[in-house]
C-alpha cells in the first residue's frame, strides 16, 4: 500500500497563520490600491454583521458612514502617495442591521520586494463601548457645567427678585426637557395642603403652561396624594406619563406630558415644593446620572431657599430684638470690690443677654471669670479691678454663652470710690454687639469672596461707583479688547454698552436686558446685561455683568428656522399621504370605468348610439369625456403631491443628478399664488446636463429666490413686471441658473451684506434675515457658488452655478412580454392595507388572480397562521397597527422565504425608520396613485417565479 506524500511544512505554517487570524477579535484587512477590500479576517463580521464574502472585492468606502468617507479617503491618498508611513484614526463603519459602529483603523502600505505599492494593510477594533463611555462622560460634564452656573446665578441673584427663572435656563438646556418648573407648597384657607406654579422655563416651540390657572392653587389630595408622600420622604417621581394612574394622567395629558421627573424641595426637613422636568417631544425616561445630577440641582435650590428663609427669620429676629432694645436697658452691673467681692447688682435683662439672670451672678462672683474668652480673661481682670484708664471709653470683652455661643460685650464703665478716693467698686453697662461684630466680619468675607468670585467667572464684570468704573475682571478686559484693567478704571461702563440707562436708573432698580457691546476696535457683539446695586468695599456701587450670547442668539434663530421647515416638510409630507390613499382609488376607479364604457358600451357616433339617444338613454360618449376630463384633473391632483412630497424632505443629505429645469416648475407650481398678482414668470431654458445637487434643498434654494424676487415687486401692476429664469451652461463644466426680477433692486450700501445671518431689509416680522443665508450655506455645500447683481429701481438678478455630471448612458430596461406559449398563470395575491378602498382597487387591478385582502398587518399575519400561502404579498408601508415593516420581520422570522414575495406600497408619508428600512431591503416599492401596468407585470412576475417549471415533451 502506498504511503500518501506528506505535505510541505509550510502549509501547516499557513493553516497556523490563518488559525490565529480567524480567531482575533481585531479585524485584520488588506486593500489593493484603490481601497477595493481584496482580504478580510471573520472578525469583519462579528463587528459589522456583513459576510467577508459579500464584502471582499467591494470598494472600503461603500462600509463607511457618508459623514467620515471624505477624511478617510483623505487619509487614504496620503498613504498611496507615500506622503504618510502610518495612519491612525476613528471612523464609523455600517453594520449590516443599519446602524454603525466606531472603529478605531491602524493602516499602512503593503510594498512589494522592489518597493512596489501593493496596496494597505491594517487592523479595525470595536470602540464603540469606549466612545459610548465618552458620550456619557460628556454629558456628565455638561450637566455639571450646567450645574455651576445655575449655583452663579443662584449667587448672583439679589434678595427680594425672582429666584427660580436664572436657575431653570441651564437646567432646561442641560437636561433636553421640553419644559422645566417649579411649584411652592402653600396652606389654602381651610388649611388644604395646595401646590401654585411659580416658574416655568420652555424649549423653543413648547406651549408655556405658567398662565394656566389650573395649575394656580391646585389641591394635593386626592389627585397628588402619592406625590405628597413621596416628595415628603425625599424620593423622586418619574416615569411615563402613561404608566401614572388616572387621576394623574388627566391633569398631564392636556399639557401633552410624555415624561415627567419631579423631585422635591425641602427646607429644614419640610416640603416646601418641587421641580418639575417634562418632555412632550418623546416619551423618554431619566436615567439615574440625570437623576443624581438634577436632584443635586434641586437641593443646591433647597439650600438657596433655606438661606433666604434663615436670612427672613433673621431680619425677624432683628426686628423684635429693636423693639427689645426700645423697651429695655441694656445690662447694667455694679460690681464690687471690697470683700465680699462679687455682683452687687445686675439688671434682670442679663438673663435675656447673657444666659444667667440676677440670681446666678449673686449667687457666683467669680461668674463672669468663669464664662469670659480665655484670651479675653486679663482684659476683664483689668476692666474690673483697675478700670480707671478705660473711664468712658468702650470696651469689647467676649463672653460664652450657656449655649456655646460667643458673645461680644461692649463695655462702658466708671470707677466707684470711697470718700477718701479708693475704688471700692465698678459700675458698668454691657451692650451685645454680637451681631454687628458678626456682620462686619461676615462684610469682609464677603467682599473678599465676591473679588474671588468675579474674577473666577468667565463672564465680563464691572463694578462701577458714582458711575466710574473701581474694578474691572479679566473677562471684560479681554472682551472690550484691552490689555489691561488700569485701562479702564475711572471710564464708565454704559460707554461701552448701547441702549443701557444711567446708574441713577441702575439704583432705582435692577437693569436686565440684550444690548450691543462695543468693543474697543468698534466692533459690537450681542449680550446679557445685568446691572445690580450692592455695596463694595463698604460702599454704595453698581455691578455689571454681560455675557456675550452672540453666537447662542444665531443659532436659536437658526434652530428656528429649522424646526419651522420640518414643520413645512412633515405637515407636507402628512398631506401627500392622505391625498395620495384615496387618490390611489380615485384614478383606479375612474380608469377602470373608462375600460368598461370602451368595451361594454357602444360608441357616440354608431348607430346603437343613435337608437340609445332616440330611447332617451344617456349619451355614453359625453360619459366617456367626462370620466377623461376627471382623470386629467385626478393627475394634476397627483403632479401636486408629487411637489409636496418634494418638500417634505428638504433636509435629507443625498446628492443625485437632478433635472434643474423639473425642479424650476416645481417652484414655480409652489410659488404661483405669489408671483401672480406682481408680475408675469418667463422662462428662458437652455440646453444643461443634469446637476449633482439635492432635490429638496436645492427647491428649498431656489423657491426662496422666487418669492424674495415677487415680493421685491410692489402689487397691482403684472403686466409692467417679469421674473424670468434662465438656464445655461458656462463653458467650464457648471450650470448657470439666473432668477431675475424688474423689482426695486437692492441699494449699493447693503449689498456686501445680504448674505450675513440676520441681516434684512424687510420689515420687522416679516424675515429673519436668515434665508439668503441659508440658501449660501445650501449652495456652498454642494460645491456651488451664488452671486447677485442689483441696481435699484431696475431689478436684481441672483446668478446660481452648480456643479453637473454629464449623463451616463443608461441600459434601457426590456420589459419581457407574457409567453405566448405559457401566458400570466393565476397565482394567490395578500393584499395588505388599511384603506378598504386601496384593498378593492388592487382587487380590480389583479382580478386574473385570486387576491385576498387584508385591511391590517395582525389581520394578515392571522390569514398567514391559518395556512394562506400567497404567491405575491401587496403590503402598505404604514400602518396603525403593525406597520409594513412589522409584518414582513414577522414573516421573516415565522415563514422563512416568504419575505422575497413582498412588493411594498406607499402613499409617501415615511418615518426616518422606514425609509432606512426600505433601503435595507431588496424589495419593490410601489407608489400610489398606482400605474396599473406596472402592478401587473410586477405581481405576474412573482406568480410566474412560484409556478412548478414544466420539462419539455412532458418529460
Amino acid at each position: 500500500m502506498q504511503t500518501p506524500h506528506s505535505r510541505p511544512d509550510w502549509t501547516a505554517s499557513e493553516r497556523r497563520y490563518r488559525l490565529v487570524l480567524d480567531n482575533l477579535k481585531e479585524v485584520v484587512f488588506q486593500t489593493d490600491t484603490l481601497g477595493v477590500w481584496t482580504f478580510l479576517n471573520p472578525a469583519w463580521t462579528e463587528v459589522t454583521g456583513f459576510t467577508v464574502d459579500e464584502s471582499l472585492g467591494k470598494p472600503y468606502q461603500e462600509f463607511l458612514h457618508p459623514d467620515d468617507r471624505p477624511r478617510a479617503q483623505e487619509l487614504f491618498v496620503a498613504l498611496v502617495e507615500r506622503d504618510l508611513e502610518f495612519a491612525r484614526t476613528e471612523v464609523r463603519y455600517l453594520t449590516r442591521l443599519g446602524g454603525a459602529v466606531w472603529v478605531e483603523v491602524f493602516c499602512r502600505p503593503m510594498l512589494a520586494e522592489d518597493g512596489t505599492l501593493l496596496g494597505m494593510s491594517g487592523t479595525l477594533i470595536d470602540v464603540t463601548e469606549r466612545k459610548a463611555a465618552d458620550g456619557a462622560l460628556a454629558r456628565r460634564e455638561r450637566y455639571l457645567t450646567a450645574l455651576v452656573e445655575m449655583q452663579q446665578r443662584l449667587l448672583t441673584t439679589p434678595e427680594g427678585s425672582d429666584l427660580y427663572g436664572p436657575a431653570l435656563a441651564p437646567l432646561g438646556q442641560a437636561s433636553g426637557a421640553s419644559r422645566v418648573y417649579v411649584f411652592e407648597m402653600h396652606r389654602g384657607e381651610d388649611g388644604a395642603l395646595m401646590c401654585s406654579q411659580r416658574a416655568e422655563w420652555c424649549a423653543p416651540g413648547v406651549k408655556p403652561e405658567i398662565d394656566n390657572p389650573d395649575l394656580q392653587n391646585l389641591p394635593m389630595d386626592p389627585i397628588l396624594t402619592r406625590w405628597t408622600e413621596a416628595l415628603s420622604r425625599g424620593d423622586v417621581i418619574d416615569g411615563l406619563v402613561a404608566d401614572f394612574p388616572e387621576g394623574e394622567r388627566a391633569l398631564l395629558d392636556p399639557q401633552g406630558i410624555l415624561s415627567i421627573l419631579v423631585l422635591p424641595m425641602r427646607v429644614q426637613g419640610v416640603l416646601a415644593g418641587f421641580i418639575g422636568f417634562d418632555n412632550v417631544a418623546e416619551a423618554r425616561a431619566w436615567d439615574r446620572l440625570e437623576v443624581d445630577l438634577l436632584s443635586a440641582a434641586a437641593g443646591a435650590i433647597s439650600v438657596t431657599l433655606e438661606r433666604r428663609e434663615s436670612e427672613r427669620a433673621l431680619r425677624e429676629r432683628e426686628r423684635r430684638f429693636r423693639q427689645l432694645a426700645e423697651n429695655a436697658s441694656d445690662v447694667l452691673y455694679l460690681y464690687r470690690r471690697e470683700p465680699p467681692r462679687g455682683f452687687a447688682y445686675v439688671s434682670r435683662v442679663a438673663h435675656a443677654k447673657l444666659g444667667y439672670g440676677p440670681v446666678e451672678h449673686y449667687g457666683e462672683p467669680d461668674l463672669w471669670y468663669q464664662r469670659v474668652h480665655p484670651e479675653d480673661r486679663a482684659l476683664l481682670e483689668q476692666l474690673l479691678e483697675a478700670p480707671q484708664p478705660f473711664q468712658g471709653a468702650p470696651v469689647v470683652v467676649r463672653f460664652l454663652h450657656p449655649d456655646g455661643r460667643t458673645l461680644w460685650l461692649e463695655h462702658v464703665v466708671a470707677p466707684v470710690t470711697d470718700a477718701s478716693g479708693r475704688v471700692v467698686a465698678v459700675e458698668g453697662l454691657a451692650r451685645d454687639i454680637t451681631e454687628r461684630r458678626e456682620a462686619e466680619e461676615a462684610l469682609k468675607l464677603s467682599e473678599a469672596s465676591f473679588r474671588a468670585l468675579l474674577e473666577g467667572v468667565p463672564d465680563a464684570a464691572a463694578i462701577e461707583r458714582d458711575g466710574h468704573i473701581v474694578y474691572a475682571n479679566a473677562a471684560l478686559v479681554s472682551t472690550l479688547g484691552f490689555e489691561r484693567a488700569e485701562q479702564l478704571t475711572g471710564q464708565r461702563f454704559g460707554d461701552f454698552v448701547k441702549d443701557m440707562r444711567g446708574p441713577e436708573a441702575v439704583r432705582a432698580g435692577a437693569l436686565t436686558g440684550e444690548r450691543r457691546l462695543v468693543r474697543r476696535d468698534g466692533r459690537t457683539r450681542v449680550a446679557e446685561v445685568v446691572s445690580l446695586p450692592l455695596r463694595f468695599d463698604g460702599q454704595p456701587a453698581v455691578v455689571s455683568i454681560a455675557r456675550d450670547v452672540t453666537e447662542q442668539r444665531q443659532l436659536q434663530a437658526r434652530l428656528t428656522l429649522a424646526d419651522r421647515l420640518a414643520s413645512v416638510g412633515t405637515l407636507a409630507a402628512g398631506i401627500a399621504h392622505e391625498i395620495n390613499n384615496p387618490l390611489a382609488f380615485v384614478l383606479s376607479n375612474l380608469g377602470f370605468l373608462a375600460d368598461e364604457f370602451r368595451h361594454h358600451l357602444p360608441p357616440g357616433d354608431g348607430a346603437s348610439a343613435i337608437q340609445a339617444r332616440m330611447k332617451g338613454e344617456p349619451d355614453v360618449a359625453e360619459w366617456h369625456e367626462v370620466l377623461n376630463e376627471a382623470c386629467e384633473g385626478a393627475e394634476r391632483v397627483r403632479q401636486i403631491v408629487r411637489q409636496l412630497k418634494t418638500f417634505s424632505r428638504p433636509d435629507e443629505e443625498r446628492v443625485s443628478p437632478l433635472d434643474m429645469h423639473s425642479v424650476l416648475e416645481s417652484v414655480a407650481m409652489m410659488a404661483a399664488n405669489e408671483i401672480r398678482h406682481r408680475a408675469q414668470l418667463r422662462r428662458d431654458y437652455g440646453d444643461i446636463p443634469p446637476v449633482m445637487a439635492n432635490e429638496g434643498k436645492l427647491s428649498q434654494v431656489f423657491l426662496n429666490l422666487v418669492v424674495n424676487a415677487a415680493q421685491a415687486i410692489p402689487e397691482g401692476a403684472a403686466h409692467r413686471h417679469e421674473i424670468r429664469l434662465v438656464t445655461r451652461r458656462d463653458g467650464h463644466g457648471r450650470v448657470v441658473v439666473e432668477v431675475q426680477d424688474t423689482g426695486v433692486g437692492i441699494p449699493r450700501e447693503v449689498m456686501d451684506r445680504i448674505f450675513d445671518p440676520f441681516f434684512t431689509t424687510k420689515p420687522v416680522g416679516v424675515g429673519t434675515g436668515l434665508g439668503l443665508s441659508i440658501c449660501h450655506s445650501i449652495i456652498s455645500g454642494l460645491g456651488g457658488d451664488i452671486t447677485v447683481e442689483s441696481e435699484p429701481g431696475r431689478g436684481t438678478v441672483f446668478r446660481v452655478l452648480l456643479p453637473t455630471t454629464e449623463p451616463k448612458p443608461r441600459p434601457v430596461p426590456v420589459v419581457a412580454g407574457p409567453k405566448q406559449a405559457r401566458g400570466a398563470p393565476r397565482g394567490r395575491v395578500l393584499v395588505v392595507d388599511d384603506e378598504p378602498a386601496v384593498g378593492r382597487v388592487l382587487q380590480r387591478i389583479l382580478r386574473e388572480h385570486q387576491v385576498e385582502v387584508a385591511n391590517s398587518g395582525r389581520q394578515a399575519l392571522e390569514l398567514l397562521e391559518r395556512g394562506l400561502e400567497p404567491d405575491a404579498v401587496l403590503c402598505d408601508v404604514m400602518m396603525p397597527d403593525l406597520t409594513g415593516r412589522d409584518v414582513y420581520e414577522a414573516v421573516r422570522r415565522e415563514h422563512a422565504g416568504m419575505e422575497g414575495r413582498f412588493i411594498f406600497v406607499s402613499g409617501g408619508a415615511f418615518t426616518t425608520g422606514a425609509r432606512e428600512f426600505l433601503a435595507s431591503i431588496p424589495n419593490l416599492l410601489l407608489e400610489k396613485p398606482f400605474d396599473e401596468g406596472r402592478v401587473r407585470n410586477v405581481v405576474d412576475e412573482l406568480v410566474r417565479l412560484r409556478q412548478p417549471a414544466v420539462a419539455p415533451n412532458g418529460v
